[in-house]
């Protein structure tokens, strides 16, 4: 009778460290989630303002080639529309610059453009993403 009273509160204690146990593996899962998320939140977010910053290089290549006219900087904002992310959350404020430089060949001078483009995501939001672009055409 006496051995039997030292084994009492054994599987007591083996619950309680099972339960710790599974409480921070369930800790742990719930924060590589999150963080997934964030992260795939990021990139889509850095998806955006790559494509902001290209729109940027594309006007800034018509700038120069259609309209021939090398705006020094211009800043301007893309509400991108997204369907399933609001609004407010995807405005981007691209500024364009450009520079031009005349090269002389034999008797022909062709302009070289340098256009760079640079996204920022313009709204206050969790992440502060930016993507530049440059690009370098000839006239």
């Amino acid at each position: 009778m006496c051995r039997n009273m030292k084994q009492r509160g054994f599987s007591l204690i083996m619950a309680i460290f099972l339960i710790v146990v599974l409480g921070g593996i369930a800790v742990f899962i719930g924060r590589v989630s999150t963080m997934q998320h964030q992260s795939s939140a990021l990139d889509e977010e850095g998806a955006m303002a790559y494509q902001a910053a290209r729109s940027g290089i594309e006007w800034g290549v018509y700038q120069a080639i259609v309209v021939s006219s090398c705006v020094a900087s211009t800043s301007f904002t893309l509400p991108l529309i997204v369907p399933t992310t609001p609004v407010s959350t995807v405005n981007y404020t691209v500024t364009v610059t450009c520079t031009r430089t005349p090269a002389t060949e034999g008797s022909t001078v062709i302009n070289m453009y340098q256009i760079t483009a640079t996204a920022i995501n313009a709204s206050v939001g969790r992440f502060f993403v930016e993507r530049q672009l440059t690009a370098t055409v000839t006239q």
